[in-house]
C-alpha cells in the first residue's frame, strides 16, 4: 500500500497538468505562439526622459470627468494610423495615461459627426510606457480628438485626477502629418518646458530612436572642435538634382563611448536651409537638447536640391565645443532621398567612427534606422501581446490552481480508497482469522466431547453398574464421583470453548444454571435471574473466571456445608454484575478460613475480576456469598 502511494504521489508530481485541466494545454500552445511573435519584434529600449514631456490635461475632481484634446491637421489627409504614445516624467512611465478612453477622426472640428477609430471607454486598461497603434484604414480626416473618460489620479493626490499624453502621431503615406499641427485644448496646464500642448505634435517622445542595434563602429558626422560655443559651422548635402521633399529630420548622435551623453553634439541653436531658404530658424533662441529622439520638420510642397544644417551655437562636449549629427534624412513620398547625396561641411572630425559618408549611411550611433510608422506599430504589437502574455498568466494560474485541486481531491479519493481498500482487507483478515478460531473451538469442543467425555461418560457408567452389582466399595465410589464431576466439568469447558469473545451474559447464567443443576441435584435449590431477556456482553474471561467461582461455590455447598436449601441469585446493571449465594448448611467460623477449604480459590477468582468478595457465616447458620464485580 504504501509503495502504490509513492507512485501515486509521483505521478502527480511529474506528470504534466493538462491532464487535470485541458484548457492549461491550450493556454499553453498560445503563451508559446506569443513567446514566438514577440522574440521576432523589436524590442522596447530603454525610457528616455524628455525635457518637452507632453500635454497635461486640467485637474478634475473625479476620475470620471470628461477631458479632450484634438489636433488639426490642416488640411484633409487619407489616414494610415494614428498612434498614440505615453507620457513619462522623472522615473514614472506612463504619467496621467488614462484608464479609459476614445479616439475620433472628423473633418468637422465640433466633431458633429466623427468616426470613431478605437473604444476603450468599456474597461480599464494597463498602462505601459509603449505605443498604441490604431489602423485608420484610409479614412479621410482633418481633426483627430483624443477624449479621456475615466482619468489617473495625480500622484499623491488621490481626490485630484489628470490625464496626459506624450505624443499623437498621424500617419499619412508613410509620413507623421500630426508634426507641429494645431492643437486645440480647452482644459489643460502649461508649465514650460515640461508641459505644454505644442509638445503634443512636437515629435519628441520618450521610446528613442527608431533603430535595430547592431555592433557596427560608426557615429555619423562630426565638425571640427572649437575652443568656443559662439562660432559657425554647417553641413550640407547635394541631392544631385531638385527633389520634390515632404519632411527634413534630423538623427542626433549618442556615441558608444559617451553612453551617458544623449543628443551629443546637438547644437544649442541652429537654422535649416534648402537651396538657400530657411526652413527652420532657431539661431535667436536656444533649442531643447532632443536626446535620442528625431528632430523632424514638415516641408510639404518644397522642392530643393541642396540642403544645409547651420550650427551657430555649439554644444559642449568636455571643456570644448562641437556639432555632430548621427543622421541627415529627406523624405519623398516615403523614401529617404539623402542615401546618394554628396556631403560637404566647413571642417571635418575623421576618424573610424566619424565621417562625412557616416551622415547618410542610413545609420544611427546605435543600429540600423527603421521605418518610425512600422517601428512604432510593431512595438505598439509588442504592448498588445505582452499585455495578452499577462492576462494569460492570470488565466494559467487559476487554471492551474484549479488542477492542483482536482489533483488534490483526486489523491485525498484515492488515498480515501485505498485507506478503505486496506480497511476492508483487515476485516476480512480479521473476519477470516474468527472463523479459523472459531472453527478450531468447534473442533476442540467436538474432539473433547468425543474423545475424552465419551470415556469419562464410559467410566461412569460401569462404575454405576458396578455398584448396582453389589461391588460397593469406597474407592469404586469415588470413581464414581470423580468421573461425574469430570464429565460435568468437562461440559463447561466445551461450553467455554464454544462461545465466542464477547458471549451475552445470558448464556453465562444458563451455563450456570445446568452446573448448579448437576452439582446440588441432591439438595433443594432455586436460582433466580431477573436479567434473563437482557442482551449484555461480558468478555470470554469474565465468563470464565464467574462460571468456575459458581461451579467452586456450589461444589464447596455440595461436599461440605450439609444444607438442604440453596439460594441463588444473578444480576447486572449498568455494566456492574452481581452474584449472591445462600445456604442453610452447618455454617463456619470465617475468621478460621484455611486454603483447603475451596474458599481462597473463591477469593482469588474475585481478585481476577477486579471485584469484591464477601463471605457471611456462623457455625449452625449457614453461609452467603456475594460476589460483585465489574464487567466490560
Amino acid at each position: 500500500m504504501k509503495s502504490g502511494l509513492l507512485i501515486l504521489a509521483s505521478l502527480l508530481t511529474t506528470a504534466p497538468w493538462s491532464w487535470l485541466n485541458s484548457q492549461l494545454s491550450s493556454l499553453d500552445h498560445r503563451q508559446d505562439e506569443l513567446h514566438v511573435a514577440l522574440a521576432k519584434l523589436p524590442a522596447l529600449l530603454a525610457p528616455q526622459p524628455q525635457e518637452h514631456t507632453g500635454f497635461h490635461s486640467g485637474l478634475a475632481p473625479q476620475a470620471d470627468s470628461v477631458r479632450w484634446v484634438q489636433i488639426d491637421l490642416g488640411t484633409e489627409y487619407p489616414l494610415d494610423a494614428v498612434v498614440i504614445i505615453p507620457a513619462m516624467l522623472g522615473a514614472a512611465e506612463a504619467y496621467g495615461f488614462p484608464r479609459r478612453f476614445r479616439l475620433d477622426a472628423s473633418n468637422d472640428p465640433l466633431f458633429a459627426e466623427s468616426t470613431t477609430l478605437l473604444d476603450q471607454t468599456a474597461a480599464d486598461v494597463t498602462p505601459a510606457l509603449a505605443p498604441w497603434h490604431i489602423a485608420a484604414q484610409g479614412i479621410k480626416a482633418r481633426h483627430i480628438r483624443f477624449t479621456a473618460t475615466k482619468l489617473a489620479a495625480q500622484p499623491h493626490e488621490m481626490r485630484r485626477f489628470i490625464f496626459c499624453l506624450g505624443e499623437l502621431l498621424v500617419f499619412s503615406q508613410g509620413r507623421n502629418v500630426a508634426l507641429h499641427a494645431q492643437v486645440l485644448a480647452p482644459n489643460s496646464v502649461e508649465t514650460l518646458p515640461t508641459w505644454s500642448p505644442r509638445h503634443l505634435v512636437d515629435g519628441a517622445y520618450a521610446l528613442g530612436l527608431p533603430v535595430h542595434p547592431d555592433e557596427i563602429n560608426g557615429n555619423g558626422w562630426h565638425s571640427g572642435i572649437s575652443t568656443t560655443a559662439e562660432i559657425t559651422k554647417w553641413v550640407q548635402a547635394d541631392l544631385g538634382e531638385p527633389r520634390d521633399i515632404q519632411e527634413i529630420r534630423l538623427i542626433p548622435a549618442h556615441p558608444r563611448d559617451y553612453p551617458e551623453r544623449f543628443g551629443f553634439g546637438f547644437p544649442r541653436r541652429f537654422k535649416v536651409e534648402a537651396d538657400g531658404n530657411t526652413i527652420f530658424d532657431s539661431t535667436r533662441a536656444d533649442f531643447s537638447n532632443p536626446g535620442d529622439t528625431p528632430v523632424a520638420f514638415l516641408t510639404p510642397g518644397l522642392r530643393a536640391q541642396t540642403l544645409r544644417i547651420t550650427a551657430t551655437q555649439l554644444w559642449e562636449r568636455s571643456g570644448d565645443f562641437v556639432f555632430a549629427l548621427a543622421e541627415l534624412q529627406a523624405f519623398d513620398r516615403g523614401k529617404n532621398i539623402v542615401r546618394n547625396a554628396v556631403i560637404t561641411a566647413s571642417d571635418d572630425t575623421l576618424t573610424p567612427s566619424w565621417s562625412p559618408a557616416g551622415l547618410i549611411d542610413g545609420r544611427s550611433s546605435s543600429g540600423l534606422l527603421l521605418d518610425e510608422a512600422a517601428w512604432l506599430a510593431e512595438l505598439a504589437q509588442r504592448r498588445q501581446l505582452t499585455d495578452e502574455l499577462a492576462t494569460l498568466d492570470v488565466q494559467r494560474a487559476a487554471a492551474l490552481a484549479r488542477a492542483q485541486h482536482r489533483a488534490a481531491w483526486l489523491a485525498g479519493a484515492l488515498l480515501f480508497l485505498v485507506l478503505i481498500i486496506a480497511l476492508l482487507l483487515v476485516l476480512r483478515s480479521r473476519r477470516s482469522r474468527r472463523r479459523e478460531i472459531e472453527s478450531l473451538r468447534h473442533r476442540i469442543s467436538r474432539d473433547l466431547h468425543d474423545e475424552i467425555g465419551s470415556h469419562l461418560g464410559s467410566i461412569r457408567l460401569m462404575s454405576e453398574l458396578a455398584l448396582r452389582d453389589g461391588s460397593a466399595s469406597d474407592s469404586l465410589e469415588e470413581i464414581h464421583r470423580l468421573a461425574g464431576e469430570a464429565a460435568e466439568s468437562m461440559r463447561g469447558i466445551i461450553w467455554l470453548v464454544r462461545e465466542g469473545d464477547a458471549p451475552p451474559l445470558t448464556s453465562l447464567v444458563e451455563a450456570m444454571r445446568q452446573s448448579a443443576a448437576a452439582l446440588l441435584k441432591d439438595i433443594d435449590w432455586k436460582f433466580e435471574s431477573p436479567n434473563s431477556g437482557d442482551s449484555a456482553t461480558a468478555s470470554l474471561e469474565f465468563h470464565r473466571q464467574v462460571f468456575l467461582f459458581i461451579r467452586e461455590a456450589a461444589y464447596n455447598i455440595a461436599r461440605h456445608a450439609h444444607a438442604t436449601q440453596v439460594r441463588i441469585e444473578v444480576s447486572w446493571k449498568v455494566k456492574h454484575f452481581h452474584l449472591h449465594l445462600e445456604d442453610n448448611g452447618c455454617g463456619f467460623d470465617v475468621a478460621a478460613i484455611t486454603a483447603g477449604n475451596g474458599l481462597a480459590n473463591l477469593q482469588h477468582r474475585a481478585t481476577v475480576l477486579g471485584g469484591s468478595l464477601q463471605i457471611t457465616s456462623r457455625p449452625g447458620r449457614g453461609t452467603r456469598i456475594t460476589l460483585e464485580a465489574d464487567f466490560s
